[in-house]
């Protein structure tokens, strides 16, 4: 389990979790928004990493050319504690 702090508050992600993170910290409380529903298409999920380390960017998020710092939460789980800020 690692700790990702968002908006003040300390979330608990399973990172052997078959869930992505954003579906993790949703059931947490988390207010996350995610128009796609989870496809990783949509890019609504989108953060920036101030902390941490996450798993490497997946095809999806290649193919959309993210910045450096910039992930899906949808698409990802951390590799280590962190602190994230969401885009949108």
């Amino acid at each position: 389990m690692h700790k990702i702090k968002l908006n003040g508050k300390t979330y608990e992600i399973d990172e052997k979790s078959d869930e992505p993170m954003m579906q993790q910290l949703v059931k947490q409380g988390a207010e996350i928004v995610a128009a796609c529903g989870g496809a990783g298409i949509c890019q609504t999920c989108a953060f920036k990493t101030k902390k941490g380390k996450f798993t490497e960017k997946t095809e999806t998020e290649k193919m959309m050319d993210l910045p450096d710092g910039q992930r899906l939460s949808c698409q990802c789980r951390p590799e280590s504690d962190g602190e994230i800020e969401m885009i949108y």
